[in-house]
């Protein structure tokens, strides 16, 4: 069984070693394993956030998944997010056996086992959280809904919030580190700007 040191939302710093943070893998399983292997050489010292969608869009679902959840047992501090593409995975097998198997077959039909999502992935697809808070960061697959009374519950908009913003009050003070969609450097240094004063 996976460890499941990433139920906690609030993660301490390494004592020893970086932090990164990657987002929306999307089935690039061999560009992944690449970043972590050759480019950032990860050891068990350093901690590694992902920020969701590590499925669906490209060639290698199961693959994507599968290390992962292998990095996990080896012991290296990894930290998963739920993003929109396992809700959609997971709410599709909950309602729907027929449309997750069309759907499943039509982008990543290696995760099936006798036409159901291999319950190894469920498991672990189930147990993600929908954001992370650190030491001078929060980080979430989208965004947060800072109009609701408890935005950290409001798991819609963390996993499909499309619009950028930011509350200093809601987040106190700390950086938003997300994925889910694309952001220019230039429109984000103005919305910072904008809302920072």
């Amino acid at each position: 069984m996976l460890k499941q040191f990433y139920r906690e939302n609030k993660i301490k710093a390494p004592t020893k070693g970086r932090r990164f943070v990657v987002g929306d893998i999307h089935a690039c399983y061999a560009t992944f394993k690449c970043l972590l292997e050759k480019k950032i050489q990860l050891n068990k010292n350093d901690q590694l956030f992902l920020l969701g969608d590590y499925i669906d869009k490209g060639p290698e679902s199961k693959k994507s998944l599968n290390y992962i959840m292998e990095l996990i047992k080896k012991g290296y501090a990894i930290y998963p997010l739920r993003g929109n593409h396992e809700q959609i995975l997971l709410d599709t097998e909950t309602n729907d056996s027929k449309e997750i198997l069309a759907w499943l077959m039509r982008r990543s039909p290696n995760m099936l086992k006798n036409g159901k999502l291999r319950k190894k992935h469920r498991i672990f697809l189930n147990s993600l959280p929908f954001y992370y808070e650190l030491d001078n960061f929060f980080l979430v697959h989208a965004n947060f809904n800072y109009e609701a009374k408890k935005p950290f519950k409001d798991k819609i908009a963390m996993l499909w919030k499309r619009k950028f913003d930011w509350d200093a009050k809601v987040l106190k003070k700390k950086t938003l580190i997300h994925g889910h969609q694309p952001i220019n450097s230039w429109c984000w240094v103005e919305s910072v700007d904008k809302l920072t004063g």
